[in-house]
């Protein structure tokens, strides 16, 4: 790595009652499939430190900063491989906020093929684990956002967060709410179906698998609204076309992935599911990615999709995938105690213990715990266990603490 440029950058002030980072993109596609991006994030004021993690595939062609010093670049294999991290401290006499400036080039895809490679035969499919923006070495920094991006092919239908303005080879992207990461998928012959609140896009809006998200997308954002409150943002959602069949969700956007989901006895079950869980996420997305917290985001709304599968497609459903979540469970471990949960203790010992504590206090008690909750600016455990004595009682809340540490 060659850091070409070490250079003090004057800059105007930032706006009055800045409290969250902020990040200007300016990033460009070439047809081989190579990065070059410009990126500055102006940093609150009163941040004396702050460290950001890049993949080690960029060149870092130049760093221009305003009330700050580069402090140390170090390898990091962590939370992937492959990663620099550069630290950043404020200036002894600065008094507003730091500004740092990122000027970096390489290849938008990694040399190892994950099943998720940004750059395929049919266009972009990019986010946070990809390291192709300096991300906040906690992995939790939420920022808002402008971004510019050029050398999108004119072919290529853009889904992304917030404000979308697509030109005939860019795009422009405008958010104004904050979240971890820049995602979006730009791909060839994407279609949209929309209802209130809710933009689907597929290959094929007429598949099996489709049908099923378009129906489960749009009831579950009906459904989750009548229970906390009109939906923050747009949601929109993207089938993407690869094997790999995994799924993620950002603040009012998510990715599905083909995946093998076509089979004729795919249940619809499975779809709703999947789609509930992933609209849940507009409330239930606030708690950290990286302690045992998390639950507060996979659980609930694992919890919460199995609510609206009994809503859509009845009781019995629910039950058999309650029954198979406590098979699957047996020997979870504790969700809490040990940091970040993994995947059973998150998606099927979690949402257990909240039907567990569901059947103990009640649905109408339950409802407005979880109401109550997603209402929070900030999700942890304490609030959770704060409001939950509030609703069920001391007693209650201490038991369902011990449920999760057990």
């Amino acid at each position: 790595m060659k850091i070409l440029a070490l250079l003090a950058l004057a800059i105007a002030a930032p706006a009055a009652g800045q409290t969250e980072p902020h990040y200007e993109m300016r990033a460009a596609f070439d047809p081989s499939g190579a990065l070059e991006a410009d990126v500055e994030i102006v940093l609150p004021p009163g941040t004396r430190e702050k460290t950001f993690l890049l993949s080690r595939r960029f060149e870092l062609r130049g760093v221009m900063l305003s009330g700050a010093s580069l402090a140390g670049v170090t390898a990091a294999e962590s939370p992937v491989e492959g990663l620099y991290a550069y630290r950043f401290v404020a200036a002894p006499e600065a008094n507003g906020p730091m500004r740092l400036r990122l000027l970096y080039g390489g290849p938008i895809n990694p040399a190892e093929d994950n099943g998720v490679r940004p750059l395929r035969d049919d266009g972009f499919e990019l986010f946070i684990d990809h390291m192709w923006f300096p991300v906040g070495a906690d992995i939790q920094t939420r920022f808002t956002l402008d971004a510019e991006i050029e050398g999108l092919a004119p072919d290529l239908v853009v889904v992304a967060q917030g404000e979308v303005t697509r030109g005939p080879t860019s795009v422009r992207i405008r958010r104004d709410y904050i979240d971890i990461d820049i995602p979006m998928v730009a791909m060839r012959g994407l279609e949209r179906a929309e209802a209130p609140g809710v933009e689907f896009f597929s290959r094929d809006l007429g598949t099996r698998l489709s049908t099923f998200y378009i129906r489960h997308s749009e009831g579950a954002a009906r459904y989750f609204e009548r229970w906390f409150g009109p939906l923050a943002q747009t949601v929109r959602m993207a089938v993407v076309w690869r094997d790999r069949p995994m799924a993620y969700a950002r603040t009012g956007y998510t990715v599905f992935s083909e995946g093998g989901r076509s089979a004729p006895d795919y249940p619809e079950s499975g779809a709703a599911r999947h789609a509930g869980h992933e609209v849940a996420h507009a409330w239930w997305m606030l708690a950290s990615p990286i302690t045992d917290d998390f639950w507060l985001v996979e659980s609930a709304a694992e919890y919460c999709a199995i609510r609206y599968l009994e809503t859509a497609l009845g009781a019995e459903a629910a039950a058999e995938m309650i029954e198979e979540k406590r098979r699957v469970s047996a020997d979870a471990g504790p969700v809490m105690g040990h940091g970040r949960p993994n995947r059973v203790q998150l998606y099927q010992k979690g949402p257990l213990l909240l039907v567990d504590l569901e059947r103990r206090i009640g649905r109408p008690a339950m409802d407005r715990l979880l109401a109550e909750m997603a209402r929070e600016p900030v999700h942890t455990t304490a609030v959770f266990l704060r409001l939950l004595t509030g609703v069920a009682g001391a007693e209650v809340a201490a038991a369902f603490e011990q449920a999760l540490r057990s």
